[in-house]
């Protein structure tokens, strides 16, 4: 049985991945900001806060205890958004942004990326940067930017670990309703990202996965 270690496994878009990753097979772990969120699904769960060191250095040891070190997909699905004027944005709104969305997956990143092993793979949800870059939406889309980069760069340092980028559009997830407008005709559901991040993986993918 292959496993996967879902970072933000209690959002939408974690939850549509621990249900259709665990239908098809897959043992799921995941990490939240509380663990109890995840009892009514079949994953093994794990509380941490994202954006404290040593909260995902202990989830990550949790992981390798639960994985015996071997995690064939790794996704981070965390992700936060402010809907307020940038000179109205407090320095602790921008650090919350910044944190949940860049920093936690920097965090994530150097404290599991040994439980991966070479072939692996390890996802992450992005946006469409120049979609989002709109009034009042400045901090989530100067971290999601910032991502962005972030993974490009890292799919060009670790080589031998598949590395995808799936940049979605609007999804309708609680996130979402965060925004300072009405969620967009068409906009995702959170199956519809699962999907194709089971479909990417399968296929083998890598680099930038736009939905």
């Amino acid at each position: 049985m292959q496993t996967a270690l879902i970072w933000g496994a209690a959002g939408g878009i974690g939850r549509a991945l621990v249900d259709t990753l665990s239908r098809n097979g897959w043992r799921v772990l995941g990490i939240a900001r509380d663990a109890t969120a995840l009892s009514d699904t079949p994953a093994d769960a794990y509380s941490a806060d994202i954006t404290r060191d040593a909260d995902v250095a202990a989830a990550a040891l949790w992981a390798a205890q639960q994985s015996d070190g071997a995690v064939h997909l790794w996704v981070y699905a965390v992700g936060d958004m402010l809907g307020k004027l940038l000179l109205d944005t407090t320095s602790d709104e921008w650090e919350r942004i910044i944190c949940a969305n860049v920093t936690g997956a920097h965090l994530a990143v150097t404290h599991s990326l040994a439980l991966v092993p070479a072939g692996g793979h390890l996802v992450f949800i992005g946006a469409y940067v120049d979609r989002i870059m709109l009034p009042k939406l400045g901090a989530y889309a100067a971290s999601k930017a910032a991502l962005d980069t972030y993974v490009t760069v890292l799919g060009k340092e670790v080589r031998d670990r598949r590395i995808t980028n799936v940049r979605v559009g609007a999804v309708d997830t609680p996130l979402w309703r965060k925004a300072p407008f009405r969620l967009p005709k068409g906009a995702l559901a959170p199956a519809d990202v699962a999907a194709a991040v089971l479909r990417a993986h399968t296929e083998g993918h890598r680099g930038n996965l736009d939905i």
